[in-house]
C-alpha cells in the first residue's frame, strides 16, 4: 500500500477529499487528513509518504512553504496542490518547489483521480528502475551503457543488446551527461545517484554507467515532447540537490535525434568535464559547428608563437567567449593527461586555477569588457600550464621517445608494443606501463590516434585513394579504419575530404 496525506485549513474540504475518490482502489491508504499543517509535516517527516495533497493557503504555514520543506527532506513524495484561486504566480511557485499538479477548488474528482492515477503510475516506475537497477542487471547494463557512449558497439551489436535490456532506441531525444563530485567523496556520489533517481520517473529515461567511484555517466531521454530541456530539467535537480547537502556537477552534452550519435553527445559532454573544478554546477555544451576545430587553430597558432603573444579577438568574437576558454582549456589539459579527473594527481596547482574562472554572471560590465576577460582567462591559464606541459615532454624516458618516433615514422605497418619492446632490450609489460606514465596514453591508444591523424593529413593534402591510404598507415582492413574514422572525427573519410576541399577553395 502506499500512503497519502491530506491537509487544508478547511475541516469541509478535508472531509470532502477524504470521500472524493475511492483511495484503496489506487492501493493507497491515507495516513492523515488534517487541517493543521505543522502537524501535516511532523507526520510525513516521521513516516513513509508517498503523496501529499495541501492547500496553497494556511494560516502560519502556507501550502508552498511545507512544499519546500517536505522537498528538501524527501524530495521523493509526490505533491499536489489545491487552491481556490486562479493564480498564475501560485501555480509557477508550487511547481518551482515540485508541485506535480495544480487543482483549483471546488475540486472536480475525475480530475483529482487522473492526478492520483498518474502518480502511482510515476511511483511503479520508479520502483520497476531500482529493479531494473538491482544487482543482476547493473553489471551487464553498466556495460552496455559505456560500450553504447563510446561508440564501442556494432549497429546490430547496439540494437540487440538494447532490446534485451528494455532500452528504447527510438526516444525523441538522448542527452549525454557526465556527474562528479570530487570534494564530495564516494559517499555522496552515491546519495546523489539515489537522489537523481527519484526525480527521473515520469519525466526522462535513463541508463549510466559509473566510470570512477566519482563520475556518473549517462544518457537521458524525455518521456513526451512536451519535457521541459534537459539542461533545465538537470539544474533543479542540482540546486534541490544542493539544498539536501549533495553538490555535484554536471556536464551536459548536445542533445542528439539519434541513437547512433549518442557517442557525439557524450564526446562534447566528456571534454567539458574539467569544469566540475571551477564554480560553476554545470555547463551546457551547445553543437556549435567549427568552434572545436577553431579553438584547436587558435591553440595551435599560440604554440607557435615564441612570445605567446597573441590575440583571440577574432575566435572570441565568432562564438561565445566562455565557450571558446572551455575549449581551448580542455584542448591544453587533454596534453597534460589523459582524463580531466587525473588532473588533482597529476597537477593540482591548475585546480586552484581553475577556480578562479570568471562567471557569465559576474561580466555585466559590457560584451566587449566581458569578452576580454574570457580572452586574459585563457591565456593566463596556457601561460601557467605551459612550464607543466614542458616539463612533462622534457623529463620523457628515451625510450618513449624512441617509440613516438617510430610510430610517427609511419613506415613500419606490423608495429607493435612487443617489436618496439624487442629492439629497445626490455618487456612489452614494463614499455607500454612506462609509455602510459609519461604520456597518459596507453600504447595502442595514442598509435591508433597517430595513424587517424595521419590519414586525415593526407586525405586533404594529397589525392591518394583511400584504400591506399589504409595500408600506408597500416590499419588491417578498409572497413575498420572507416569505423574508426568516423568515430574520431565524426564523419567519414569521403566527407573529411570533400568538406577540406570545399573549404580549401
Amino acid at each position: 500500500m502506499y500512503k497519502a496525506v491530506i491537509v487544508d485549513d478547511e475541516p469541509l474540504i478535508v472531509d470532502g477529499l477524504v470521500n472524493a475518490i475511492e483511495w484503496t482502489g489506487f492501493h493507497i491508504e491515507l495516513g492523515l487528513a488534517t487541517t493543521d499543517p505543522q502537524a501535516a509535516l511532523k507526520y510525513c517527516l516521521e513516516n513513509p509518504v508517498n503523496i501529499v495533497i495541501v492547500d496553497v493557503s494556511m494560516p502560519v504555514m502556507n501550502g508552498l512553504q511545507l512544499i519546500q520543506k517536505l522537498k528538501e527532506a524527501k524530495p521523493s513524495v509526490f505533491c499536489i496542490v489545491l487552491s481556490a484561486y486562479q493564480n498564475f504566480e501560485y501555480a509557477r511557485t508550487a511547481l518551482k518547489y515540485g508541485a506535480e499538479n495544480y487543482l483549483l477548488k471546488p475540486l472536480d474528482p475525475d480530475e483529482l483521480s487522473d492526478t492520483i492515477s498518474q502518480i502511482i503510475d510515476h511511483i511503479k516506475e520508479r520502483e520497476q528502475l531500482n529493479t531494473t537497477y538491482g544487482r543482476s542487471m547493473m553489471t551487464f547494463r553498466n556495460a552496455f551503457t559505456e560500450q553504447w557512449l563510446k561508440n564501442l558497439l556494432s549497429p546490430a551489436e547496439l540494437s540487440t543488446k538494447a532490446e534485451l535490456l528494455g532500452i528504447n532506441l527510438d526516444a525523441l531525444s538522448f542527452t549525454a551527461t557526465v556527474f562528479s563530485c570530487p570534494r564530495g567523496g564516494e559517499i555522496m556520489m552515491s546519495h546523489f545517484f539515489d537522489f537523481l533517481f527519484q526525480y527521473l520517473p515520469g519525466h526522462y529515461t535513463g541508463n549510466f554507467f559509473f566510470e570512477t567511484p566519482l563520475r556518473l555517466v549517462g544518457v537521458l531521454s524525455p518521456i513526451s515532447r512536451e519535457e521541459t530541456k534537459v539542461e533545465t530539467f538537470l539544474s533543479l535537480i542540482l540546486k534541490s540537490a544542493a539544498a539536501s547537502g549533495i553538490q555535484v556537477f554536471a556536464s551536459i552534452g548536445n542533445t542528439v535525434c539519434d541513437f547512433s550519435q549518442v557517442y557525439q553527445s557524450y564526446h562534447q559532454a566528456d571534454r567539458l568535464a574539467f569544469l566540475e573544478y571551477s564554480r560553476l554546477h554545470f555547463v551546457f555544451s551547445p553543437n556549435l559547428p567549427g568552434l572545436e576545430e577553431a579553438a584547436d587553430n587558435a591553440l595551435e597558432s599560440y604554440e607557435r608563437q615564441n612570445d605567446k603573444d597573441i590575440s583571440l579577438d577574432s575566435l572570441f568574437r565568432q562564438y561565445a567567449p566562455e565557450l571558446c576558454c572551455y575549449y581551448i582549456l580542455s584542448k591544453r589539459i587533454s596534453m597534460l593527461c589523459k582524463k580531466e579527473y587525473e588532473l588533482w594527481d597529476k597537477n593540482p596547482e591548475l585546480i586552484e586555477f581553475l577556480s578562479l574562472l570568471p562567471l557569465s554572471e559576474e561580466s555585466s560590465s559590457g560584451k566587449d569588457s566581458a569578452q576580454a576577460a574570457w580572452q586574459e582567462f585563457t591565456l593566463r591559464f596556457l601561460k601557467d600550464s605551459d612550464p607543466l606541459l614542458a616539463r612533462m615532454q622534457q623529463s620523457m624516458y628515451p625510450m618513449v621517445d624512441a617509440v613516438i618516433k617510430s610510430i610517427h615514422e609511419f613506415s613500419d605497418k606490423d608495429i607493435s608494443l612487443k617489436t618496439l619492446a624487442s629492439k629497445l632490450n626490455v618487456t612489452p609489460s614494463y614499455l607500454g606501463t612506462v609509455f602510459h606514465q609519461q604520456t597518459g596514453y596507453y600504447f595502442n591508444d595514442y598509435l591508433t590516434d597517430a595513424r587517424l591523424k595521419y590519414a586525415a593529413h593526407l586525405l586533404e593534402h594529397t589525392d591518394m585513394k583511400i584504400k591506399d591510404i589504409v595500408d600506408k598507415i597500416g590499419f588491417s582492413s578498409q572497413t575498420y579504419f572507416n569505423r574508426s574514422f568516423k568515430r574520431y572525427f565524426d564523419t567519414s573519410p569521403i566527407s573529411y575530404r570533400r568538406e577540406k576541399k570545399i573549404g580549401s577553395l
